[in-house]
């Protein structure tokens, strides 16, 4: 969107200044005096950082090229890419893994399914919990083989809606009309343009591939119902736990 953040996490306010001089006279300028009224220490003292850094997803992405994420609360539940040079903000989930294998394995229905049945709910949209939703999920135990499948298919998964939002069309829309065409529902003009810009049918194919490959790794049926699906890895999460 051609917007920035002015972040100087890691730098003392010399260092900030003599360096990012036009960045500082900003933040002097619109946040200090805001700051110096702040009744905490760290807050007024440190004006020119962030009030409340996080400790921990720094480190964990450090070095990585790329990472994982997914916005909190929202209609459809996908998994994407972002570039490392991103630094994301609180309405992302953010996953601290750069392998295209973790983002396939999350973006399959066995991971959906999991996430459905112990996401919490805003107002009608589902949030995604890390504690429930991602902590406790059980991962299939993967040959090097089943691993390079679904790597691949998720690398094509990514690229497909990074090239379909590059010709105008958001996640949200690429999602709305691809739950149309599993419905078997037909498309307005304006949903038919953007399906063709989106090219919906081969989203759908390569979601079903990576739900077989996924289904493969585990040793299931690609086709379980849900509810058997969801007792499957229920299961397998005591089994783990029992370990």
């Amino acid at each position: 969107r051609d917007a920035f953040i002015i972040d100087f996490h890691g730098l003392t306010e010399l260092e900030a200044r003599d360096r990012f001089p036009g960045p500082f006279q900003q933040v002097f300028e619109h946040v200090k005096p805001e700051r110096d009224m702040n009744n905490r220490p760290a807050r007024r003292n440190r004006w020119w950082l962030f009030g409340e850094p996080r400790a921990t997803f720094r480190p964990a992405l450090k070095g990585l090229s790329r990472f994982i994420v997914t916005v909190k609360t929202a209609k459809h539940r996908f998994f994407q890419f972002l570039d490392g040079e991103v630094i994301p903000d609180s309405k992302l989930i953010v996953f601290a893994f750069s392998d295209a294998f973790v983002l396939g394995v999350l973006s399959s229905r066995a991971h959906l399914t999991w996430c459905e049945a112990n996401s919490s709910v805003l107002e009608d949209r589902p949030t995604y919990v890390i504690r429930t939703c991602f902590d406790p999920f059980p991962f299939p135990e993967a040959t090097e083989a089943q691993q390079a499948v679904i790597r691949d298919l998720a690398e094509r998964l990514d690229a497909h809606r990074k090239g379909a939002q590059a010709r105008g069309v958001t996640i949200t829309q690429m999602y709305n009309l691809l739950g149309k065409l599993r419905a078997g529902e037909a498309f307005t003009a304006k949903e038919r343009a953007l399906h063709d810009a989106a090219q919906t049918e081969i989203l759908r194919q390569l979601h079903d591939e990576l739900d077989a490959a996924v289904a493969q790794a585990y040793g299931w049926p690609a086709d379980l119902p849900e509810p058997e699906l969801l007792e499957r890895l229920v299961a397998l999460n005591r089994e783990r736990a029992a370990e």
